[in-house]
C-alpha cells in the first residue's frame, strides 16, 4: 500500500505577512505618538494653569534663555550709556537720599488742584465760608483762606494801618462766632500782597480755596467775586474777565464785576471754584474798570519766601 502523506500546515503568503507587520508597526507608532502628545499637552496645560495663578513665579524677559536673538528691551539703549559698561540697577524710592526729599514737616501755604470740575453758582457761593472780613485799625477789607493751616492772603493796603493787630470775622455759615486774631507772616508792598495766619488755626475747621492759574484765563470768561463792600460781609457778584493787564511788572485781571471799598483782598473765582486773584482796585474816574491781582503773583510771592511759612 502506498504510504500516507503526513499533512503539513499551509504557510501564509509572504505578501500578507508583510502587510500585517506594517499595520502593526503603524499602529504602535501612532499609539506612542498619541501618548507623547497627551503627556506633553497635559504638562503644558498644568504649567499654564500654575503660572496664571502664580504670575510672580513666571520667568521675566531678562530671565528667559536665548543668546542668539536680541529682545526688544535690549534694543532700547539710552544715548547716555557707553558700550560695554554695566547699566546700574534702578534706584528704589526708599533708597533716594533724604536730602533729595522735602522735609516732612514743611507746611504748604496754599492749595492747588490738578483737574477741578465745573461748579454751579450755588456751589461757588458756598465758598464764602473761606472768605473772611478783616479789620486792622480803622481799615476794613477781605481776605481768602488758602490753606488748611489757616493761611490767609489779602492786599497789603487792607492791613497797612495796623499790620500786627489784625482780626478776622468768619462767615456766619461756618458757625464760628466772634473775632479771631491773625499774625502777619510777610508782605510785599510793591505787589500789594500780605500773608497772614490764624493764631489759633487748630481751633478752626477751615476749608481753603485752591489757587488757579493765569494760563486758564481768557477774555470773556465768567467769574465770581466774594468780598465785603462797605462791611456787607461776603457779598457775591458775577461778571466776566474783560482782559489781562500788566502794570509795573505785575499781572492783573480786568473784570466787569463791581469793586467797592471793603472788597479789597476778596476772592476772584472761576467756575471751578479756583482763586484766580484778589480784587484790588478800581479806576474811580471811569465806570466799570475793576482789577484783581493774579493768583500767580500770590503763588510766586509765597514760593519766593518759604521762610514766611517755615521759619
Amino acid at each position: 500500500m502506498p504510504a500516507k502523506k503526513t499533512g503539513q500546515p499551509k504557510e501564509a503568503p509572504a505578501s500578507k505577512t508583510k502587510t500585517v507587520s506594517k499595520s502593526l508597526a503603524i499602529t504602535m507608532i501612532a499609539g506612542f505618538t498619541f501618548m507623547l502628545l497627551f503627556v506633553y499637552g497635559t504638562a503644558g496645560f498644568l504649567l499654564f494653569q500654575y503660572f496664571r495663578e502664580n504670575p510672580a513665579s513666571a520667568p521675566s524677559v531678562a530671565e528667559s534663555p536665548g543668546q542668539g536673538t536680541e529682545s526688544s528691551f535690549d534694543s532700547m539703549i539710552s544715548l547716555d550709556e557707553s558700550e560695554g559698561e554695566d547699566v546700574p540697577p534702578p534706584v528704589e524710592s526708599e533708597e533716594v537720599p533724604l536730602l533729595a526729599q522735602p522735609p516732612m514737616q514743611m507746611t504748604a501755604a496754599y492749595l492747588r488742584l490738578e483737574e477741578p470740575l465745573e461748579k454751579s453758582m450755588e456751589q461757588i457761593a458756598a465758598l464764602k465760608k473761606s472768605v473772611v472780613l478783616l479789620e486792622a485799625g480803622e481799615s476794613q477789607g477781605s481776605g481768602v483762606v488758602i490753606s488748611g493751616q489757616g493761611h490767609v492772603i489779602t492786599n497789603f493796603h487792607v492791613i497797612e494801618d495796623s499790620p500786627y493787630l489784625v482780626k478776622a470775622t468768619l462767615d456766619a455759615d461756618t458757625g464760628v462766632a466772634g473775632q479771631w486774631e491773625l499774625m502777619l507772616l510777610g508782605y510785599d508792598r510793591s505787589k500789594d500782597l500780605a500773608l497772614l495766619q490764624f493764631k489759633r488755626s487748630r481751633d478752626l475747621s477751615l476749608q481753603p480755596i485752591p489757587l488757579g492759574s493765569i494760563d486758564t484765563v481768557s477774555a470773556g470768561q465768567r467769574i465770581v467775586t466774594i468780598g465785603s463792600p462797605r462791611g456787607l460781609m461776603n457779598t457775591i457778584s458775577d461778571g466776566i474777565v474783560s482782559g489781562i493787564r500788566q502794570f509795573d511788572s505785575t499781572t492783573y485781571l480786568q473784570i466787569s464785576a463791581p469793586i467797592s471799598p471793603g472788597n479789597s483782598g476778596g476772592a476772584l473765582l472761576n467756575m471751578k471754584g479756583e482763586l484766580l486773584g484778589l480784587t484790588t482796585f478800581k479806576v474811580t474816574e471811569s465806570e466799570n474798570l475793576n482789577f484783581a491781582i493774579s493768583a500767580d503773583e500770590v503763588k510766586a510771592l509765597i514760593d519766593a519766601n518759604p521762610h514766611w511759612v517755615n521759619p
